[in-house]
């Protein structure tokens, strides 16, 4: 054995196979999830400088039942895993939420992210303000109620862009669909509505979504929502600028997919409008409750700070431009 590794001072059960281990008879490994194993010296797995391992059979599994602490639902006994944290003693996670980086904690404070929320995602033909037309849209509410749209985007010259995921051809929306004028008027009252009880109004990428659905009533001779509520458009939550704020130099994709999957939020049919309404509103409030400094914000600075934290990030993305692309712009 090693004299780098230590020797277990009382007997214990092997990690690996279950059985006996005599008292200085084993190998005793720090297990990365915050707790020491013992190990047959033959069934021990490989250590690191520090004498510790992140084998699978280091891991401890949960005594009763306890909430993920990635998804929040519910492990039960003995189906978890159970890792020590620095400051809130044995937290239990699914096998396959437990990650090295992970989310920050989900915390018990109160704030913008438990109020009734409502969350509108829309399909589009692509992404040039005043040029695409809205196919599809949807709304879901804090309460699991939920709307959703199918629009004729109307005549002209129409051509669906290829990245686009939601599935609707621009002939089945004109065959299907609610006439545009009917449809947004439609959205607009629910949205407005909501707005006026200040509660926030929860928008993935919220620039191009909000920019988009106020060209396409202007277009159509209707009331922009902006005019149908005292106070304007607000108070607005984009998780997208949330998150960019809260966790800046987290490595990989920022698409509404990517981040969902980071903090654990089931998300089945990315691209279409009712899904990604419902994920949107569900990672508004982990974001809210896994960053306290973001969720006990009031509504209306939740609003101002994200106007300014959208702002700073736009001029960073601009600085970081090569300088020949700037030019030709």
């Amino acid at each position: 054995m090693p004299d780098s590794l230590r020797t277990n001072r009382y007997e214990s059960r092997c990690a690996r196979c279950g059985h006996t281990v005599a008292a200085e008879a084993g190998v005793l490994l720090l297990s990365k999830w915050g707790y020491t194993v013992v190990y047959h010296p033959t069934h021990a797995p490989e250590a690191d400088a520090q004498g510790g391992t992140s084998d699978a059979s280091a891991m401890r599994v949960n005594q009763r039942e306890e909430p993920c602490q990635v998804c929040d639902v519910v492990v039960p006994e003995g189906l978890g895993v159970l890792v020590r944290s620095r400051f809130d003693g044995w937290q239990v996670y699914h096998p396959e939420h437990l990650r090295e980086p992970a989310p920050p904690r989900r915390g018990p404070h109160t704030g913008w992210h438990q109020r009734r929320l409502i969350a509108l995602d829309i399909e589009t033909t692509g992404n040039r303000y005043g040029v695409d037309r809205i196919v599809g849209a949807a709304v879901y509410a804090a309460d699991g109620s939920a709307r959703s749209w199918l629009i004729d985007p109307g005549p002209g010259p129409l051509m669906m862009a290829p990245y686009k995921k939601h599935g609707i051809t621009v002939e089945h929306a004109c065959a299907h669909g609610v006439p545009t004028a009917h449809a947004l008027n439609e959205i607009a009252v629910v949205l407005a509505r909501h707005l006026i009880t200040k509660d926030p109004m929860v928008v993935w990428n919220a620039p191009f979504v909000l920019t988009t659905l106020e060209a396409e009533l202007l277009r159509h001779g209707l009331i922009a929502l902006s005019d149908r509520v005292p106070e304007g458009l607000s108070p607005i939550c984009d998780p997208l600028v949330l998150d960019r704020h809260a966790d800046p130099f987290r490595s990989g994709g920022r698409a509404l997919e990517a981040v969902t999957e980071w903090y654990g939020i089931p998300h089945c049919h990315p691209g279409h409008a009712a899904f990604d309404a419902e994920a949107s509103l569900a990672l508004a409030r982990v974001i809210g409750s896994c960053f306290p400094p973001v969720g006990r914000l009031s509504r209306q600075a939740l609003h101002r700070e994200q106007v300014c934290w959208h702002a700073r990030y736009a001029q960073d993305a601009e600085a970081r431009r090569p300088t020949e692309n700037r030019d030709m712009t």
